[in-house]
């Protein structure tokens, strides 16, 4: 990387931000972070927090500078943390390092910081410079903003439809609807997802692994959203459990012989004694409270639909493929809309992918202290 980069405050915080995004594994429930040293305006060291457990972006960048710190500055993406957790804060490290200013993107949600970072910095005399190109750095950790101001994971569905709008033909078949690209960049998404969720129709339909086998990275936890207690043993995610972490969400209808089968398998179970769209959204919940922020949700069309009514998609994942079939499993439905009101995007792209084009659409911008924009329903 060439270090000597033009000397605007907003150029060396995007630098900051490019290194936070350059992480590929998950870091969660960690955020993203990426930080700079500089000395006379060039950066002399440079970090990002790579897993969770792992020093923050603040010590890798120290680090990477080397001794002394007397007088330089620092660039950071989000607020220094001051408290001992996996690691010791960074707040001491950078005060006793001799960095003199930092620049910060944007204050630390968690309830554990929230501001006190930076007056432990400013009370050792560093100044302190905040609010550095925030929406920037709040776009970095979408997922860990809304879990720390709204106790919920964030939600990501992806469809892959025909053109004329069916997820799967009339025996509820969907292999392939999209396209080996677009099917990688799936698996993309998975490796950078906390959890994969899928709905019962689906697991017993599709009987799909939800692994991730054509991307780097580690496999995310699979969830199973079965409220009434149905899912064989037969099937390969249950199977499979003891090598790849697997999760169902169930209902107050599951009996207890069943659940006994499911830990014999090694599935792990998230119990809520509520019924229909109460008891998904309390099972989302508790799965957001073990420190699953990202859930991908790949299926099925009820499932999604659910999360529609209940007003709690972030972002949506549309792979659309050049076939029609005239019949069959539609894409979910949501509430129905005047035209006038119809559903709008915050941001919206569409890229090719393979033969297939891929829309991203996103819902709701999390930002420190402002919450949602608009959900959907």
């Amino acid at each position: 990387m060439d270090k000597k980069i033009d000397g605007t405050v907003e150029k060396l915080m995007l630098e900051a931000i490019r290194l936070a995004g350059t992480v590929k594994r998950r870091v969660s429930p960690n955020p993203r972070t990426g930080a700079l040293v500089l000395r006379n305006g060039e950066i002399i060291g440079c970090g990002y927090h790579e897993k969770f457990g792992g020093p923050h972006a603040e010590v890798n960048a120290i680090r990477d500078a080397g001794a002394n710190l007397e007088g330089c500055e620092m660039f950071v993406t989000l607020e220094p943390c001051c408290h001992t957790g996996k690691t010791p804060p960074c707040t001491d490290l950078i005060i006793a390092s001799g960095i003199k200013k930092i620049y910060v993107g944007m204050e630390d949600p968690n309830p554990l910081v929230a501001g006190r970072g930076i007056i432990k910095l400013r009370q050792a005399g560093i100044e302190v410079v905040t609010n550095v190109l925030s929406e920037q750095c709040a776009e970095l950790n979408q997922a860990f903003i809304k879990m720390m101001t709204q106790n919920f994971p964030y939600i990501i569905v992806k469809s892959a439809i025909t053109l004329d709008g069916y997820i799967a033909d009339e025996k509820g078949q969907s292999k392939w609807i999209s396209s080996p690209e677009s099917r990688k960049v799936v698996h993309e998404m998975r490796a950078q997802a906390d959890a994969v969720l899928v709905g019962v129709g689906t697991a017993l339909t599709d009987d799909p692994q939800l692994t991730v086998r054509d991307a780097e990275g580690e496999h995310p936890l699979r969830v199973i959203y079965d409220p009434e207690g149905v899912l064989p043993d037969r099937l390969r995610m249950i199977n499979g459990a003891n090598k790849v972490p697997t999760m169902i969400i169930s209902g107050p209808h599951s009996t207890p012989v069943w659940k006994y089968n499911m830990e014999q398998q090694c599935v792990k179970l998230i119990q809520t004694e509520k019924f229909g769209n109460a008891g998904l959204k309390d099972g989302l919940k508790q799965l957001g409270q073990l420190g699953y922020q990202t859930i991908l949700v790949e299926g099925g069309g009820r499932l999604q639909s659910m999360l529609a009514e209940l007003s709690c998609i972030d972002r949506l994942e549309i792979f659309s493929a050049a076939k029609l079939i005239g019949k069959g499993i539609r894409m979910m439905e949501i509430p129905a809309r005047a035209m006038e009101h119809s559903l709008s995007f915050i941001k919206s792209t569409w890229k090719q992918s393979g033969p297939d084009m891929h829309f991203t659409g996103i819902i709701n911008k999390y930002n420190v202290g402002n919450g949602l924009n608009h959900p959907v329903g």
